[in-house]
């Protein structure tokens, strides 16, 4: 391998592998003014679009020990990277290629898992993390909220029965 190659396969295998996720597009059909909007969309989750070759990805798919998706490697082949929000990022790509009609999502990897374009879809339709975060915070302090709800209202009640009481004996 040529030292250029070489060189570009470390630096974007050092870019990837800071990200948790990766998305493979096919981009055959946007002009360059679309994809400098998309990647203007994808800069506001902190995400990339980049184009790398097919050899490329193999050969970094293969430093980073990540699952064959050669089966995706067909074609021109974009990659989308970056950002703490992979369904943030999904659904930025999926609306862009739905509003376009051009740009065709192939599938992702996220954490050493391999997703298809329907667990992407899927993906993209989840909340951003911090709504997961406080909807789960939400849903484990639920019991004890009304636990203290109900021991609040036994001497709230005996309060109001002693009030009562006060009130008849006036």
């Amino acid at each position: 391998m040529r030292v250029e190659k070489t060189f570009l396969l470390r630096e974007i295998s050092a870019k990837v592998e800071e990200s948790n996720f990766l998305y493979l597009v096919d981009f055959s059909r946007v002009t360059v003014a679309e994809i400098a909007e998309l990647r203007k969309n994808l800069a506001k989750d902190g995400a990339q679009f980049h184009v790398v070759q097919n050899t490329l990805l193999r050969k970094i798919a293969e430093n980073l020990s990540w699952p064959s998706f050669t089966q995706w490697l067909v074609g021109q082949t974009g990659i989308v990277f970056g950002g703490s929000n992979p369904s943030g990022v999904a659904k930025s790509l999926l609306k862009f290629a739905k509003d376009k009609e051009k740009l065709v999502t192939k599938g992702g990897i996220m954490d050493g898992q391999l997703y298809d374009v329907v667990a992407v879809e899927a993906l993209s339709k989840l909340p951003d993390l911090p709504t997961l975060r406080a909807t789960l915070l939400s849903l484990l302090l639920t019991p004890y909220r009304q636990c203290l709800y109900v021991l609040q209202g036994v001497p709230q009640a005996l309060l109001n029965v002693l009030q009562a009481q006060q009130e008849k004996n006036k």
